[in-house]
């Protein structure tokens, strides 16, 4: 499989609709919230981390042409 830069794509629609959920709650209540969260609904542990301190690597937007 051929390398897209330095970000993957989101390969489980599952696992990223958390995530996504999990950001949403990182804004109105807090980080650790948010951790809880997503330790709950099963995102692995470093992506929840990884997520979580890196607001600046958030995707903004879906980049797929047609989103699941």
């Amino acid at each position: 499989m051929a390398e897209r830069g330095k970000t993957r794509s989101r390969a489980d629609g599952f696992t990223a609709a958390r995530v996504d959920e999990a950001l949403r709650i990182a804004n109105t209540d807090g980080v650790h919230p948010a951790l809880e969260y997503m330790q709950l609904a099963g995102v692995p542990r470093q992506t929840a981390l990884r997520v979580l301190c890196s607001p600046a690597l958030h995707r903004q937007r879906e980049r797929r042409r047609n989103p699941r």
